[in-house]
């Protein structure tokens, strides 16, 4: 049997973020984990994801029979002395051709603002890249509806000033797509409330943000509005699905069958809808939603590469029911450049042999896996985004 071989093929990544070098770990092993809490090195080291990503190191630098602290020296070399050149020469060797990237990052500056990303850190991401690989801008409605709040618009005024807040973001900063991050607030269960249920919500929320019951409202509403704009600009709209960064994620809250109210309503139906992160654990909810809505699509950013090993068999899992073309390669990459490197080159094996696989039981003929792998990667990204 003829197997795949998807080592040369494009990649984009359909989500990932900035990794400025003054914010990376000073512990390398630090990099295995995305929670905001801090973690022991140690444990981290104990990680199946940690031996993957140096294993892959000691491949790319030809260290063979190298120790850890070696690999990771002659990486720091690289990587803290010489970013630019080293991350294109990673992503040359992934095969990539454009980021998708969430300059909105990180979440922690909804408690900080000094956390929010400098021009400065801004401009490294696009000088680590460009020109070899184009970047394209994600930002947040989270960070416009914040503003409006913390500015005490009112209710009368608030949803016009959100339209015009996310279209002058896109505009200004030449988004490609807008992003909720509503999963780490409240969680996915939007709720569809009268407009005067909306207003009391959203007065008793700028009155006292500590109230849970009118965030949920102020939320939801800010959700609803979010997805408006998306439409009526034109553009998909990245949804936080499935694991996150604890503890602001509350997986319970995550999971993409949550927001079975709010999809369907007609005006939500005609709104591009990324569920991001494959929705992880939730594969098999997410691929039913792709299944039955014509306007969901997903990518496997975080479950790829963070959860490593299980990949194939998460991937299968989405396959059991979600339609291909809806299916786009993503790795959530941040803090370091190995992770947006090392979930490309991974994927192309993984996904190579979980469709192989497919091919071999007779589900699927050789062709239509070699056409999948290619829009899995590549293609569906350009055709949903218009890139």
């Amino acid at each position: 049997m003829t197997r795949l071989d998807l080592t040369e093929y494009e990649v984009i990544d359909n989500h990932c973020h900035p990794f400025p070098v003054g914010r990376e770990p000073k512990d390398f092993a630090r990099n295995a984990c995305i929670g905001l809490y801090p973690v022991e090195s140690e444990d981290m080291r104990n990680t199946v994801y940690y031996h993957m990503l140096m294993n892959e190191l000691r491949r790319y630098f030809d260290m063979k029979d190298a120790s850890d602290e070696e690999v990771i020296e002659v990486r720091n070399a690289h990587a803290i002395k010489d970013r630019e050149a080293y991350t294109k020469a990673l992503y040359r060797e992934a095969g990539y051709s454009s980021l998708l990237v969430d300059f909105g990052y990180p979440i922690g500056q909804k408690y900080d603002k000094s956390k929010k990303l400098s021009e400065a850190e801004i401009r490294e991401m696009h000088d680590c890249c460009e020109p070899e690989i184009r970047l394209y801008n994600i930002n947040r409605i989270e960070w416009v509806a914040n503003r409006l709040v913390e500015e005490m618009v009112p209710f009368r005024q608030f949803e016009q000033a959100f339209y015009d807040g996310c279209d002058r973001m896109v505009k200004d900063e030449g988004l490609i797509a807008l992003k909720s991050v509503i999963a780490y607030y409240t969680g996915l269960e939007v709720k569809v409330l009268e407009k005067e249920d909306v207003r009391k919500g959203y007065e008793a929320y700028l009155r006292d943000p500590t109230d849970q019951k009118a965030e949920k409202v102020f939320r939801d509403y800010t959700f609803l509005l979010g997805c408006n704009v998306a439409r009526m600009l034109d553009i998909p709209l990245q949804i936080h699905t499935g694991l996150g960064d604890s503890p602001d994620c509350n997986l319970l809250k995550c999971n993409p069958f949550l927001l079975h109210e709010v999809i369907n309503l007609p005006q939500v139906r005609e709104t591009k809808l990324m569920l991001i992160h494959g929705s992880y654990p939730y594969m098999e909810e997410l691929g039913m939603l792709l299944n039955h809505y014509t306007n969901i699509y997903a990518d496997i950013s975080s479950f790829c590469p963070y959860a490593g090993m299980a990949a194939e068999d998460k991937l299968l899992k989405l396959f059991e029911m979600a339609p291909l073309n809806k299916v786009c390669f993503g790795t959530d990459g941040c803090c370091i450049p190995e992770h947006t490197w090392f979930g490309a080159i991974f994927m192309k094996r993984v996904l190579a042999e979980a469709l192989d696989r497919l091919v071999e039981r007779g589900h699927i003929s050789y062709d239509f896996a070699e056409r999948s792998a290619r829009n899995i990667l590549s293609e569906n990204v350009k055709r949903i985004y218009k890139l």
